[in-house]
């Protein structure tokens, strides 16, 4: 068998497979022999079918099915020989086969591209050392008390985090109130509305029996939005009444965890502290990836970016129940991820290359490494998760892991990092009647 392979672009080749009668005779006769072995046609005995009807009956089908059997047999012989960096599926372009004569199989497939990193040796990236202070634990326990708390009225102006209830009455362009455009009883959280909001901008400071007019920006059904004005009329300001934290209130909140308040204060405490350091590392490798990403063009094999468009597309499907709902246009949605797809496709591409450049592979002991760290810091069995990072639904996500924070950690290690200290982000207290 000889074959040649021949580039049509960077990311696509086809491969040619010639064969001798020698080679692939006896498997097509073979086949034949099969088919009537098992063959029932009318007027004939199963396994008595002549092998000339045989031949006449499915000659094309069976010569079909034999012929992308070898080219499969072949084509990964060669792959495998000459390491090619499959994406994908292959397909069997078309075949010129005759009797004893050599058969030509032309197979196309897409690989990986070669190409050359450009030197990231100087480039430089701002990691947030995020500071946790007394004031975002309490900001913390606060949110875990209002679970307790009781709505009171209360006497002088609104605030940020009090409860504004009011009718609204809706406006025409003239100033006059439209009928059936009246919503009584509506309850505002000043906290949960959005700094530059219209409603919380006149909202702050209004007492009991105030006034306001507002233009609200409203969605209709086709998504268009609309500016409408409304008079709000205010009827009641209440503020959020909490208990004080207990040790009985922390053992609850903690589900037993923590004994005291003051152990359910650190527990927060440290909780933030990690959660924000995950958030840094994390931004950190995000700004990693999207400068390489922008610095290196590198060419994508269609079958990479369709892999990850179709897992946008099963998440987007789950967060909606399972399903998209009538009328959604998948292809649509598809069109609009394809790019997003198409970086992330890039990404994986440039991490294969840093991973060759450098020698980066994940052994057994990594994995092994791993589940212990992971065992460790979950309270779970060691001997159970390793067992499942090594079962074959689990075991490539965990390598795909590894080798991912291995090639993080070189970059790292050859690049200037800086750090920038900032307070973390204000938490918007959740609040309900």
């Amino acid at each position: 068998m000889d074959n040649t392979i021949t580039s049509l672009s960077a990311t696509q080749q086809e491969m040619t497979l010639t064969l001798e009668p020698s080679e692939f005779t006896p498997v097509l006769e073979a086949r034949f022999k099969e088919i009537q072995a098992n063959a029932q046609i009318k007027g004939f005995r199963k396994g008595k079918v002549p092998m000339e009807l045989v031949r006449r009956l499915m000659g094309k089908e069976v010569e079909a099915d034999t012929i992308e059997f070898l080219a499969n047999k072949f084509f990964s012989e060669v792959a495998e020989e000459k390491k090619l960096k499959i994406v994908g599926k292959a397909h069997l372009r078309h075949f010129e086969y005759a009797p004893d004569q050599k058969l030509k199989i032309y197979v196309q497939y897409e690989v990986q591209p070669e190409f050359e990193l450009k030197p990231y040796d100087e480039y430089s990236f701002t990691k947030v050392n995020y500071q946790v202070t007394d004031a975002d634990v309490e900001a913390e326990v606060k949110t875990l008390l209002a679970q307790h708390g009781a709505w009171v009225s209360k006497e002088g102006e609104a605030e940020e985090e009090d409860l504004v209830i009011a009718d609204m009455q809706k406006l025409d362009n003239a100033g006059m109130a439209i009928i059936g455009g009246r919503y009584e009883h509506q309850e505002f959280f000043l906290s949960e509305l959005a700094d530059e909001s219209t409603l919380k901008k006149a909202l702050l400071g209004v007492k009991v029996g105030d006034e306001r007019n507002v233009d609200v920006e409203l969605r209709k059904e086709d998504g268009t939005v609309e500016q409408t004005r409304f008079r709000i009329s205010v009827k009641e300001v209440k503020r959020l009444d909490l208990p004080e934290l207990t040790d009985e209130l922390a053992k609850e909140f903690s589900d037993g965890r923590c004994a005291t308040a003051q152990a359910l204060r650190e527990d927060i405490r440290q909780t933030l502290e990690r959660y924000y350091e995950e958030k840094s590392e994390e931004d950190l490798l995000e700004d990693i990836a999207q400068r390489f990403v922008k610095d290196n063009a590198v060419e994508v094999p269609s079958a990479m970016v369709r892999s990850f468009e179709n897992l946008l597309v099963d998440n987007a499907r789950q967060r909606m129940g399972g399903s998209f709902p009538r009328g959604f246009s998948e292809e649509a949605f598809r069109r609009e991820i394809r790019p997003s797809a198409e970086l992330q496709a890039r990404w994986m591409l440039i991490r294969y290359k840093l991973a060759e450049m450098h020698n980066l592979k994940v052994e057994e002991d990594d994995i092994r490494a791993e589940a212990e760290k992971e065992a460790q810091a979950n309270g779970l069995d060691f001997n159970q998760l390793l067992q499942a990072y090594m079962s074959d639904q689990v075991r490539e996500y965990v390598v795909d892991r590894i080798l991912r924070q291995k090639i993080y950690d070189v970059v790292k290690s050859k690049v200037k990092i800086n750090t920038e200290t900032k307070p973390i982000p204000r938490r918007r207290l959740r609040l309900s009647t």
